[in-house]
């Protein structure tokens, strides 16, 4: 129900979802008044420029890795600026929390190539499937962007990888230059197996994504004792393998809500 006289005379910027179409009577009565008009992802750009922005990309497990590290970052003290792209218990059912330090956790979503408008200074890349389809024409097409995407990184900057991932091989087989630091992290390392008894949720996709979010604290100095501690306490997010449990008469029912919108998943 988008109505022009929404838009009060005291506006000074507009900031639309990339899904928004470009008739939306808003959007073109922020043009016809000469607004400022932004995409949710160029603005974000912009923040990502002011803070410490640790990026969180790739098809899979970006909303439980940005999840991971933002406890993390808050158990240690940092007081983390986040922006989710689902809601967590711990911020009140919000999927935005407003913290006073130098840290932006986001996650950077791939499609219609937002990440473009994103300059980490931590990128951390869960894994490379196609998706998206509708914009990327293919695999190739959806590497050459993540490339551009991690050309991004400053010479200071460090890109976390899953070492496991096949796609993620590619891409450095492609000739990814390294103008960075550059960590991974696997199943194979010791951690996995005290992430698997420690966390509370369950599947060796959520033990890699915990792994990456120990490599990115171990990059921050934060001790390793601060982060199992938030891992272990962290009960997941919404619509993430989520348990409902409820009764019905003497029948104790158990339904699992699980977002899933990829096939692999």
């Amino acid at each position: 129900n988008h109505k022009k006289n929404r838009l009060k005379p005291d506006i000074k910027q507009v900031i639309y979802s990339p899904a928004v179409k470009k008739n939306n009577p808003e959007f073109l009565e922020a043009k016809k008044r000469e607004i400022k008009i932004q995409s949710y992802p160029q603005a974000l750009g912009e923040l990502t420029r002011k803070y410490f922005t640790i990026a969180v990309s790739g098809t899979h497990g970006k909303s439980t890795t940005t999840a991971m590290i933002s406890l993390i970052l808050i158990k240690a003290g940092l007081d983390p600026t986040v922006i989710i792209g689902t809601k967590l218990k711990e911020f009140g059912n919000s999927n935005f929390r407003m913290g006073k330090g130098k840290y932006l956790i986001i996650e950077a979503d791939e499609w219609n190539a937002s990440f473009l408008n994103y300059w980490p200074k931590i990128i951390v890349l869960t894994n490379i499937e196609k998706e998206h389809l509708d914009y990327y024409k293919n695999l190739k097409h959806i590497l050459r962007t993540y490339k551009e995407y991690i050309s991004h990184l400053s010479r200071n900057g460090t890109l976390v990888i899953n070492k496991d991932d096949k796609n993620i091989s590619k891409l450095k087989a492609q000739g990814l230059k390294l103008h960075f630091k550059s960590q991974g992290f696997s199943l194979k390392q010791k951690e996995a197996k005290k992430l698997k008894e420690i966390l509370k949720i369950p599947g060796e996709h959520n033990i890699l994504n915990a792994l990456a979010s120990l490599k990115t604290a171990r990059i921050l100095k934060i001790p390793d004792r601060v982060s199992f501690k938030a891992l272990s306490e962290y009960k997941g997010a919404w619509r993430r393998f989520e348990k409902h449990k409820f009764k019905i008469g003497n029948q104790k029912l158990e339904i699992i809500s699980d977002y899933a919108h990829h096939p692999t998943e």
